[in-house]
């Protein structure tokens, strides 16, 4: 006895007090007291029930559901079919949430006409049974056992707090705290639950205990009915076990009934039958979704729910079917623009069909748009044919027969695949595939995130590609001069194809190509502009203009680029590492901008420490309106008519580099570096020698002039070395290897300039 008591102080909803009774007594209760609350409650539930009949043999329950939810909230509807021909048997039944509503629907769609033929209307009427039909008369001793268990059952379901069953919940309560925040203007909610029937996959329904009726009372009344994100709510007292159970026994003789007869009679005898088999249709699936939450609390359960899945398959395959008519009109939409919200993307999509909704998914941390979101249609034949149209992506390397036809690695947006631009908002191709349920998406994230890991062990980081580009049917690029888009073609095209022609070739992380530059514009002004880029970036993105970086693109580059930040910082050294305008003598070879004998070539680069700064600095750069003035008339002096304000848009790209070339520059910075620490050794040493150090006259040609600090390094460790020191003992003379070390500079800058220009001849 003590574990039963145990099972029934962890369980408020009765569930092992309802075990306990079924072992010592089957009986139904059949008090006058029950009866008469059971009497009410079952006429309760049919005035909201119509029975349709002289429907048309293509009628569908698809059919039923959007005729009369178009002006009334339903629970359910079912429209009857003989299972051999598959077609309507001439009648159905519609359960709306309100008895009000039925009343209503009656009236209104009494004798309308559906697919040409008129139909019939009417209130649902339960079938009354005969207790002397059932053969015999319970004895007196089986009523009084009878009525004491019914009382001690009507005493513990008084001590019970109530129960309240949600249907029609929508998918975005997914958690037990959002399903009570429902509820608690109502009144203290002790606990809420919301069933699954799979891991991860949300039965649609939910259970909620109140404390004191009145209070459960008030929330079916302000709950029941309500819309929630596009779904009408329905809101209902929870049966026990007990009763859900008789009431499905009975599901079996309705159905014998319903095959049995024909003919107008039979029709109107098995109304109230019928409506009955509907409400025990979403009862009884709700039902087992239940008992399959709670199999960890009653083992013993488990057997009896077996059984009544199996009484009821039929049950079970219009539950599925009804499933899959709910998933066949919705469709999954990727790559959506972060500033779409529902009726943007409601508005876009109509133009295939009649939208039932559009929902876009927000993220939960930053409750902002994630770049998805669904659409769902009110016919399933609109959908397929919207999913039919939609531009097909590339298939990835291991789903492609052919290896060398597939195509890896690249997420360049092809222009060509959406030509009529239905597929396009805000310059972005949208992604449109068929929803599917809880666990199939679990399983193709998986996948997705498999093929991200395939594409970040790119080394060549060709995914960089798609970094720069402009829709054609975006805002910017109608902002575009004729010159600057032609540009733009013949760049994406030329890169496309140098990337494909030499494998030795790869994207920087860390450095961009800058076109299109005002020749007014120098290095520095570049420099300037690189650290603009980055702040203007996070300016954006706190103000909400601009989407802030992805955890993917910030993990980029992975502890290289860490060690980089943490080198920069530690130096005290700004976020732009190197920027600068190439420039040209009169013969058109590269010289040095601080000659000052040549002419900008309208195209330099910018190096940043980390690709996050590199990623910022491109987006907010590429497009952006550089001004520089112009003279129209050609003369010795130009009045300010003549000079004309104008504009350069910037086209930005991450630069592509050779690894061989950047493997020998690497190799060249490493060794300068040891050479540079060698010199300043020898120059500590030569310092800390001299005994007059900071003292008189004496000792000042040791140190250099004041003026000699504003001087190159190298120029400066020069005059520090070979300069002698009278009165130093045994003062280094200017030795071989100090000579030798300057030569090898000297050289190894010329190579470098003939390098170079070899290069610009190519």
């Amino acid at each position: 006895m003590a574990p039963r008591r145990k099972r029934q102080r962890l369980s408020e909803d009765g569930t092992a007090l309802e075990v306990g009774q079924a072992e010592t007594s089957a009986i139904e209760p059949s008090g006058p007291q029950a009866s008469a609350e059971k009497t009410a409650r079952k006429e309760q539930q049919h005035r909201r029930s119509l029975f349709v009949r002289s429907l048309p043999a293509t009628t569908t329950t698809e059919d039923l559901t959007e005729l009369f939810s178009q002006s009334y909230p339903i629970k359910h509807a079912v429209a009857v079919t003989d299972p051999a021909t598959k077609q309507c048997k001439g009648y159905g039944f519609v359960t709306f949430a309100d008895a009000e509503d039925a009343q209503r629907a009656q009236e209104e769609f009494d004798s309308s006409v559906l697919q040409g033929r008129k139909i019939r209307v009417e209130v649902a009427e339960p079938r009354h049974r005969d207790e002397q039909d059932k053969g015999s008369v319970p004895s007196a001793a089986a009523e009084a056992k009878a009525t004491r268990e019914q009382r001690k059952k009507e005493a513990q379901q008084q001590q019970q707090p109530p129960k309240l069953i949600v249907r029609n919940l929508p998918w975005s309560v997914k958690e037990p705290d959002q399903l009570a925040a429902l509820f608690r203007s109502y009144g203290k909610v002790k606990h809420a639950t919301i069933p699954k029937t799979k891991p991860g996959l949300l039965a649609g329904f939910g259970f909620v205990v109140m404390r004191g009726r009145k209070n459960a009372e008030k929330a079916i009344e302000g709950v029941n009915g309500k819309e929630l994100d596009g779904r009408t709510v329905a809101v209902d007292w929870a049966v026990d076990k007990e009763t859900w159970q008789n009431e499905r026994k009975d599901v079996k003789e309705v159905e014998k009934v319903e095959e049995g007869g024909d003919g107008r009679d039979e029709e109107d005898s098995l109304n109230s039958d019928a409506d009955k088999v509907t409400d025990d249709l979403a009862d009884g699936d709700v039902m087992s979704d239940e008992e399959a939450s709670e199999k960890e609390g009653s083992p013993a359960e488990d057997d009896d729910d077996d059984d009544v899945a199996s009484d009821g398959s039929d049950e079970s395959d219009i539950a599925q079917a009804q499933k899959q008519q709910v998933y066949s009109g919705t469709l999954f939409v990727r790559n959506l623009p972060f500033t779409c919200t529902d009726e943007d993307l409601e508005e876009h999509f109509s133009q295939f069909g009649p939208i039932r909704y559009a929902r876009i998914v927000l993220d939960r941390a930053t409750e902002r748009p994630k770049g998805t979101g669904f659409v769902c249609f009110v016919q399933s034949e609109d959908a397929g044919m919207c999913v039919k149209g939609a531009p097909r992506q590339a298939r990835r390397a291991q789903d492609a027969k052919d290896p060398a036809s597939a195509i890896s690695h690249s997420i360049l947006q092809n222009e060509e695949s959406d030509p009529t631009g239905k597929y396009t908002m805000d310059g972005r191709v949208l992604q449109v595939t068929a929803a599917v349920d809880k666990s199939e998406a679990n399983r193709l994230t998986a996948e997705g995130v498999t093929h991200r890991g395939d594409r970040d062990r790119d080394k060549r980081r060709l995914y960089l590609l798609s970094e720069g580009t402009i829709a054609s049917n975006s805002p910017l690029y109608q902002m575009l001069a004729p010159s600057e888009i032609t540009i733009r073609e013949a760049s994406a095209k030329q890169r496309k194809a140098l990337i494909e022609s030499n494998p030795s070739l790869h994207l920087s992380l860390t450095r961009l190509s800058i076109r299109n530059i005002p020749r007014s514009v120098t290095s520095k002004d570049l420099k300037a502009l690189a650290r603009e880029a980055v702040v203007g970036f996070a300016k954006d993105v706190k103000e909400g203009k601009r989407q802030r970086l992805s955890k993917e693109e910030l993990q980029r580059g992975g502890e290289a680029m860490q060690q980089a930040e943490q080198e920069r910082k530690a130096k005290a050294k700004g976020i732009v590492k190197q920027a600068k305008v190439v420039y040209e003598g009169q013969e058109g070879s590269k010289v040095d901008e601080s000659t000052g004998a040549g002419r900008s070539r309208g195209y330099g680069f910018i190096e940043y420490h980390t690709h996050r700064s590199a990623l910022m600095g491109l987006r907010w750069l590429n497009g952006h309106a550089v001004g520089y003035r112009t003279q129209e008339k050609q003369g010795k002096k130009a009045s300010k008519d003549d000079i004309q304000d104008k504009k350069k848009r910037l086209i930005v790209e991450f630069a592509i580099e050779n690894a061989q070339v950047v493997s020998r520059r690497t190799e060249r910075e490493a060794k300068a570096r040891e050479r540079s620490k060698a010199v300043t050794k020898q120059t500590h040493q030569a310092n800390g020698s001299n005994p007059t150090k900071g003292g008189s006259s004496k000792g000042a040609g040791s140190r250099p002039e004041q003026g000699s600090r504003k001087r190159k390094r190298a120029v400066d460790a020069s005059v520090t070395r070979f300069q002698p020191n009278p009165n130093t003992v045994s003062s280094p003379p200017a030795s071989k290897d100090d000579k030798l070390a300057q030569r090898q500079k000297i050289i190894e800058r010329k190579r470098m300039m003939r390098r170079t220009r070899k290069k610009a001849a190519a």
